[in-house]
């Protein structure tokens, strides 16, 4: 494997990454509009634009994983 292909394959790593941030961020979302007992400090606001940035970022990764990697390396010369 060349060096882009790695880019991409951790490009597409990060965006599972950050899908599975924004399902972990959702489900803490739920619990908490469910009116369910959490110990936050934080508001459901701010929950909501964090599920909304992590859902974002991981489309963007994992949808056009390959235009950022021509982006950075050039075009493909095989």
């Amino acid at each position: 494997m060349r060096a882009r292909d790695l880019f991409g394959v951790a490009l597409r790593v990060l965006g599972v990454w950050f899908a599975y941030n924004a399902c972990y961020a959702g489900l803490y979302l739920g619990m908490k509009e469910a009116s369910l007992p959490l110990n936050s400090m934080v508001s459901a606001t701010q929950d909501k634009l964090l599920v909304g940035f992590y859902g974002a970022l991981a489309f963007v990764l994992l949808v056009f994983a390959d235009r950022i990697v021509r982006l950075c390396y050039g075009p493909n010369r095989d």
